[in-house]
């Protein structure tokens, strides 16, 4: 039906569809994979969020999120939850007020002042559980390593935005081992975007790696045109993708929770890949960052 319905807007103007709308479309569907209520909510006019339980329900991402939450929390991780948009951190923190969460914010509305005064409650007071951060604003001059777990609700078309976010937990001074997690909704534009993103960070590291020096005129344009936009808006039906194959059940989601082979050199207690997940990567180092290779 997506595929038909930009296929009926091309042909209605005779042509290919604007960068500016092709780029609101996808935006659309980025919100939609966050939260329906993203899209739903203004054209409904209300002015107070849904219950909770019903966050939950109406969101497989949101699901999976309160599902980690559930364990994490009593076991006493504090979390890093970053997300691209304000919107959804709104919805997070009236999510997490429901459930009477300590939480802390920042955002680029955040004054300096203001988020020092986060970053020493939620690294001092162990009723701050969570701290919710957009991806840019919380990705530098942040030191909270206080937390040993980082959830990436919604990625950056930059990858290094995302390692810098992920960054903020692993600092000089962290003592515990730390997991990062990365939630992605299955056959949706994200899969693309994430799949663009890391081909994008393994050119760069394998120019770097042989010693070259990336063009920095052939940098300049790094927007993406709309033949490039087509194509990720274009549905993916790959049904032969194990990790989009179906949800991950709990005994999976308990062991990859299980943080105990971390930091000690040995191998994974489970596959890398499997219905529901992808391990990505395994770094050790003072930072995320110190550890490409």
């Amino acid at each position: 039906l997506r595929d038909k319905t930009l296929a009926s807007s091309m042909k209605g103007k005779g042509g290919n569809p604007s960068t500016a709308s092709l780029n609101n479309m996808l935006m659309q569907m980025r919100k939609n994979c966050n939260h329906p209520d993203l899209i739903t909510a203004p054209y409904e006019g209300g002015f107070m969020y849904p219950p909770a339980a019903q966050l939950v329900a109406e969101c497989g991402k949101m699901n999976l999120l309160d599902r980690l939450l559930n364990k994490l929390i009593p076991n006493g991780h504090k979390i890093l939850i970053f997300s691209q948009m304000t919107s959804m951190l709104d919805l997070l923190d009236a999510y997490f007020d429901e459930k009477k969460i300590g939480c802390c914010r920042i955002d680029g509305s955040i004054s300096w002042q203001e988020r020092q005064a986060s970053m020493k409650k939620f690294n001092t007071d162990p009723n701050y559980k969570v701290f919710l951060l957009s991806t840019r604003a919380g990705g530098l001059g942040i030191n909270l390593t206080a937390a040993d777990t980082c959830i990436i609700y919604d990625s950056d078309w930059n990858p290094h935005q995302d390692l810098q976010a992920m960054d903020r937990c692993h600092r000089i001074g962290q003592q515990k081992p730390v997991l990062v997690l990365r939630l992605a909704t299955a056959h949706s534009v994200e899969g693309k975007m994430l799949r663009k993103a890391n081909s994008k960070l393994m050119l760069e590291r394998l120019v770097i790696k042989k010693g070259a020096f990336i063009d920095l005129e052939e940098k300049k344009n790094t927007s993406m045109n709309s033949e490039d936009l087509m194509e990720i808006l274009k549905a993916d039906v790959s049904l032969d993708d194990v990790p989009q194959s179906r949800e991950i059940d709990d005994t999976m989601l308990a062991k990859i929770l299980d943080r105990n082979h971390l930091g000690t050199g040995q191998p994974l207690p489970y596959d890398e890949t499997g219905p529901g997940y992808e391990v990505v990567q395994q770094l050790d180092g003072s930072g995320l960052l110190k550890g490409i290779e």
